[in-house]
């Protein structure tokens, strides 16, 4: 209860900084944040009403007793724009804070009205947070479960594209994060995605 209060108000606080702020045309805005998000998209509409499972590989190597790396999915409309979902699971009740891989799963429903499912990963607080292998599986008959391709989801490519930085669901920069492929001790394959936190503290 008391870190979804925090979020809240810190969600009023972004909206109202994105508002005040002109940046040139196609310039990504530049904010301060406690936690950094990288996510991607997908048109789900063919599953809608469907059950699904999501599950990604994390390990975290946190500054602090405070910090922790987690996934998520979002039931979203196809706008892209701040808070426009009506459903999602952050995990921020079982927050990952493991130096080594482990595999954790989220579930959920296609939404028929918000078709489009936002799933990526967050980094809170300060550290180093990894994350590997995204697997989606549909049930689509009762028992029978397929596998739904997702793009770059093991970071097996060169970059990381259609992989974003965004926050509240929208594109942001934020101060003091960084993302980038890393080959050292992927959970599967050659690479995975390392996110980096090094935010400026009250005592700094």
């Amino acid at each position: 209860m008391k870190m979804n209060l925090f979020l809240a108000l810190f969600a009023c606080a972004l909206y109202s900084r994105m508002a005040a702020q002109t940046p040139a045309a196609n310039e990504t805005p530049l904010i301060p944040a406690p936690f950094s998000v990288w996510s991607q998209r997908q048109d789900m509409s063919k599953w809608a009403d469907k059950h699904f499972r999501l599950s990604a590989a994390i390990r975290a190597e946190p500054a602090d007793s405070e910090s922790f790396a987690v996934a998520f999915v979002r039931n979203e409309y196809p706008e892209q724009k701040a808070r426009n979902w009506v459903w999602m699971d952050n995990m921020f009740d079982r927050p990952v804070r493991d130096t080594v891989w482990k595999t954790y799963v989220l579930e959920g429903m296609f939404d028929r009205s918000a078709p489009y499912m936002g799933w990526g990963v967050l980094g809170y607080g300060n550290g180093t947070f990894y994350f590997d292998d995204f697997q989606l599986s549909v049930e689509t008959e009762p028992g029978n479960w397929q596998i739904i391709p997702l793009v770059n989801a093991n970071f097996e490519q060169e970059g990381l594209e259609p992989w974003q930085q965004t926050s509240m669901g929208v594109p942001v920069r934020v101060l003091g994060a960084s993302a980038l492929i890393w080959e050292t001790h992927p959970f599967e394959g050659k690479k995975c995605l390392r996110v980096t936190n090094k935010f400026l503290s009250d005592k700094d």
